[in-house]
C-alpha cells in the first residue's frame, strides 16, 4: 500500500470487517491520517521511532490530555497489527496512566434548583428521568416511550455503553 488514502480505506475495512463501532471507525481513521501526516512518508516505511516521535509530540507540543494519547496509541497500533500487518514491540509503545478524578456531584439543593428553574414540563419529565435513572446522555437520546414500563418502574436501555442493553430500575 503506498499511498495514504488506500491505507486508510484498507483501515475501514478492517474495522468494518470486525464490527468496531462507528465511533471506533471514525476515530482510528481520523487518529491514523494525522499520524500518517505527521510522518509524512508511506505508511509501510513507517517505523517505531515514527510512532514513539509522535506520541511525544502530542504529549509535548500540542499538551493533548493521558487519554487522547492513548487514542492515538490504539489507532497506530491496530494499523500496525491489523492494516499493515506488522509486529510491534508493544513494550516499546507504552499506554500513559490516565489521572483518576472524582466526578463533580451535585446537591440534592442543586438538582433541586435545577429541576424548579426548568418551565418546559417535557423538559422536567426529561431531567427526572435521566437523573434519577443515572443515564448517559447517548442512553437518553436513544430512550424511547416502549422502553419505559412503568407498572414495574424500570427503563431498559437498549443502546447503552458499547452497545450493551441494560435493565435500570427507577423510583
Amino acid at each position: 500500500m503506498d499511498n495514504h488514502e488506500q491505507v486508510l480505506s484498507r483501515l475501514r475495512e478492517d474495522i468494518l470487517l470486525r464490527g468496531l463501532s462507528q465511533h471506533t471507525l471514525e476515530s482510528y481513521t481520523i487518529n491514523v491520517r494525522i499520524f500518517l501526516d505527521y510522518c509524512n512518508r508511506p505508511a509501510d516505511q513507517t517505523q517505531i521511532d515514527d510512532i514513539r516521535h509522535f506520541l511525544q509530540h502530542l504529549l509535548h507540543e500540542k499538551k493533548s490530555s493521558p487519554g487522547t494519547v492513548n487514542a492515538y496509541s490504539a489507532a497506530i497500533r491496530f494499523l500496525f497489527a491489523v492494516t499493515l500487518n506488522r509486529t510491534l514491540n508493544y513494550l516499546q509503545i507504552p499506554r500513559l496512566k490516565k489521572r483518576k478524578s472524582l466526578p463533580e456531584v451535585l446537591s440534592r439543593d442543586e438538582v433541586s434548583s435545577l429541576i424548579a428553574h426548568c418551565s418546559n414540563l417535557k423538559h422536567k419529565a426529561m431531567l427526572m428521568v435521566i437523573y434519577s435513572a443515572g443515564l448517559r446522555i447517548s442512553e437518553a437520546a436513544a430512550l424511547k416511550i416502549q422502553h419505559i414500563d412503568s407498572k414495574s418502574m424500570r427503563i431498559f436501555v437498549a443502546c447503552g455503553k458499547g452497545g450493551k442493553r441494560r435493565p435500570l430500575a427507577y423510583a
